[in-house]
């Protein structure tokens, strides 16, 4: 017995659990040296044998890279590939977002006393205009195949709603079997408009569902789900729920390819949005007419609403509670799908209440909602001189957005939403620096209330803006030593006025932290007078006081500490 223990251990190649190819390289050739009686100059790479010994360390690394690839990217929270990440929440029953195009509203006017070639112009759905802007194609939105302009005549404008994109489609043979898919392969995978994708049978348009249990018995309807691997899948039937493609059928599948965010158009002003057309126009006997001869396009509302596809590190948190039926049933719900658009700086889901918490209606859902200006806005707005108007969305993007809840999911036949606009609740800060002598003091005033914008602008508290956080952002900024912070109301100086004896604060608590109601939302502006009788400016001021006002009371001499 003792003989054949020794005999196991000569035959044993690695005396050791090692994790690393070049430990296991090395214990091989001593193995060798042993096992042959050989120098260790036979091994090396000079040597036919050390050739084949660093040719198989080389495999032998390709090999546990894949093995420690393969585990790792079949864990979604440890995923790094966006399409591990997405297929494992697919398989999950989550439905990863793609991009959406950004959308918006143009009006073609006709040109004044132009002679027109026909009485009409007919344009087809998916039109292309251009915006000079952003160098990038947009698609016109129609109810219908066409539309017809007229060229003479009292009417001479058309409003229409525009999607940026290109229109690209791929062709099919059915087979004719059950619960049939096609896999649309493209380059740009998840950049398939998370909505516009038309399905032709035989040159016949099918209807597009969210959920195969939705489908009718033999109706002629698909399934359009972000791919497992990537880009788009589209799924078929069984006979029982949905129609079977025929065998031979001809499927074409249309989608809109779009650049997501790069698609919305950041301006102060609707009037600095340029269009262009690409496309042309037909007359009623099919004669093409070039629209920039005879029509003008205005932007009534620039492009926005664009998303990229849903951020990998959303989809790890919402992928285990995504609803498995697709349904907008609960504020958790809506929330998670708002989330996913990436436009909002505030997301806040509850229903109705009274003053006293208790709630009034559990059918009516509101909604309220803070566009993210530096998603919306031109780059480099300043915080402090931004119009208020901006926190606001308007009728076209509450419009938009409703119709993104409908697309998106199943709503509840029993609720119904409601888009609250924030009440706007005015401060002022007033801060005492101490500051080091080394850094100009117009530096550091620009520095603060650079952070400070940056800080409301990404506000993620719903409940109260604590003052403490406020010292924490200017206590970072270079050349400042000390601060002291003082905020002031709107709402509880007009209090203070109408009632002096009153002990409530309002907007503010004992610890001088901004307060905010269920539907209110803070901004730093001025264009108010306190219970003092000061005066404030409505942004920044230099000449008198405004919504920020810094004082440096003092300046020190910075101390390099060192070890003697």
């Amino acid at each position: 017995m003792a003989n054949l223990t020794n005999q196991n251990n000569s035959l044993k190649l690695f005396t050791s659990l090692n994790i690393r190819v070049r430990d296991i390289l090395s214990e091989t050739i001593q193995f060798l040296q042993t096992k042959f009686k050989q120098s260790r100059s036979v091994f090396t790479a000079a040597s036919p044998f050390g050739q084949l010994l660093i040719v198989v360390e080389n495999l032998s690394q390709l090999i546990f890279y894949y093995i420690e690839d393969s585990i790792t990217e079949l864990n979604i929270n440890e995923a790094s590939r966006v399409s591990s990440i997405y297929s494992l929440a697919t398989l999950a029953g989550h439905n990863p977002s793609r991009a959406i195009g950004a959308t918006g509203q143009i009006r073609i006017a006709r040109k004044p006393g132009i002679t027109a070639p026909a009485s009409k112009v007919i344009l087809n759905n998916l039109f292309r205009v251009r915006c000079e802007n952003s160098g990038l194609t947009y698609a016109i939105e129609l109810t219908q195949e066409e539309v017809r302009l007229a060229l003479t005549g009292t009417e001479s404008n058309s409003i229409f709603n525009i999607r940026q994109g290109q229109i690209e489609s791929q062709t099919f043979t059915a087979k004719g079997i059950a619960f049939e898919s096609f896999q649309m392969g493209a380059p740009n995978n998840f950049y398939i408009d998370n909505f516009i994708v038309n399905v032709y049978v035989n040159g016949e348009k099918w209807t597009k569902y969210e959920s195969l249990l939705d489908m009718p018995r033999g109706a002629k309807c698909f399934i359009a789900k972000t791919g497992i691997t990537n880009g788009l899948d589209i799924y078929f039937g069984n006979g029982s729920f949905g129609k079977i493609p025929t065998t031979g059928s001809t499927i074409v599948v249309e989608y809109l390819n779009t650049d997501g965010s790069a698609g919305n158009v950041k301006v102060d002003n609707n009037s600095q949005v340029v269009f262009s057309f690409v496309d042309t126009g037909f007359s009623p006997i099919g004669e093409e007419i070039i629209m920039s001869d005879y029509f003008t396009i205005v932007t009534i509302s620039a492009p926005n609403f664009g998303v990229d596809p849903e951020d990998p590190n959303l989809t790890r948190l919402i992928a285990p509670k995504a609803s498995k039926s697709f349904a907008l049933v609960n504020l958790d719900n809506y929330e998670v799908l708002l989330q996913k658009i990436q436009m909002f700086s505030t997301i806040k889901v509850f229903l109705d209440k009274d003053s006293t918490g208790n709630i009034l209606d559990s059918r009516m859902i509101n909604l309220f909602l803070v566009p993210d200006v530096t998603q919306m806005f031109k780059n480099g707005t300043d915080y402090f001189n931004l119009p208020i108007t901006n926190f606001k969305l308007t009728d076209f993007q509450k419009n938009e957005l409703m119709k993104y809840i409908e697309k998106s999911g199943t709503k509840m036949i029993s609720t119904d939403l409601k888009i609250l606009d924030p009440v706007i609740t005015r401060y002022i800060i007033n801060l005492s620096i101490i500051a080091f002598d080394d850094v100009s003091q117009d530096i550091i005033k620009s520095d603060i209330a650079d952070a400070l914008g940056k800080y409301f602008i990404k506000l993620k508290r719903h409940d109260r803006v604590p003052k403490s956080d406020l010292i924490t952002v200017v206590e970072a900024v270079n050349g400042v030593d000390s601060v002291s912070i003082n905020i002031l109301s709107e709402l509880n100086e007009l209090n203070q006025i109408t009632s002096p004896s009153a002990d409530t604060l309002l907007g503010l608590d004992d610890f001088n932290d901004i307060i905010i109601g269920l539907d209110q939302f803070p901004v730093i502006r001025g264009g108010w007078t306190d219970s003092q009788g000061n005066t404030y400016a409505e942004g920044l001021s230099d000449a008198a006081l405004g919504a920020l006002n810094i004082s440096i009371k003092a300046q020190v001499v910075r101390k390099n500490i060192g070890i003697v």
